[in-house]
């Protein structure tokens, strides 16, 4: 009897501890003409939280929507976790430094970056800058968070 109430309460426990708690964080941008006619980041829609239910895709809907109502016959760039992070984690959007573009007219851009912590996030922020913006150099324009959290 003793080893069958074991068994039992050994299942539960697993079952317990596998449930997973997902990190969903996605992040859409708008994207404007500066004066020189070159796109620019204007506006980004964050959308993030930790739920069993939700992941990068379900954020990521939601952040379209919400660019949606703003912006209705633009196609907005975005990114988000996927189905990654099914533990939890940590997301930092940064913006680049530079602020004008090769012609000198107002130049911004935006990145997201997610991972297990807040390092890892931020190495991830600081690379899908780089590749957003081919002329951005951490050590000559720098960059400001703009957002974090864990997820």
């Amino acid at each position: 009897m003793h080893k069958y109430i074991y068994a039992l309460s050994t299942i539960a426990l697993a079952t317990i501890s596998t449930q997973a708690h997902a990190g969903a964080v996605a992040l859409c941008i708008e994207k404007s003409k500066n004066l020189a006619g070159n796109y620019y980041d204007s506006e980004y829609f964050l959308r993030h939280g930790a739920s069993p239910n939700v992941d990068g895709y379900v954020a990521n809907r939601a952040a379209r929507r919400d660019h949606r109502k703003s912006y209705d016959n633009s196609t907005p760039y975005c990114r988000h976790n996927g189905d990654k992070l099914q533990d939890g984690g940590y997301f930092v959007v940064i913006k680049g430094g530079r602020e004008k573009d090769h012609e000198g007219a107002h130049y911004n851009r935006w990145a997201l970056g997610f991972g297990l912590d807040r390092k890892a996030a931020l190495k991830d922020a600081k690379a899908e800058l780089r590749r957003r913006d081919w002329s951005w150099v951490e050590r000559k324009h720098g960059y400001e968070i703009a957002a974090e959290d864990k997820i």
